[in-house]
């Protein structure tokens, strides 16, 4: 099993009661992808990353680091 690397991103994901499939239909990818980005296989982009802070409201930092 692969760690998760964003415990801000997991944990704003849990506060909003959301799965990573709402994620992904938020931001236009698919499930599987959200999986990929959140345990590393994959690198989410640029576009990607603005979605997520402006679907949350929250800032880089705040859900990537």
């Amino acid at each position: 099993m692969r760690k998760n690397l964003y415990p801000g991103l997991l944990a704003e994901l849990a506060r909003h009661g959301e799965t990573y499939e709402q994620l992904g239909k938020a931001i236009g990818i698919s499930r599987y992808a959200v999986c990929c980005k959140m345990t590393g296989k994959t690198e989410w982009t640029i576009g990607e990353i603005e979605k997520i802070c402006k679907h949350f409201d929250k800032d880089y930092y705040t859900l990537f680091k």
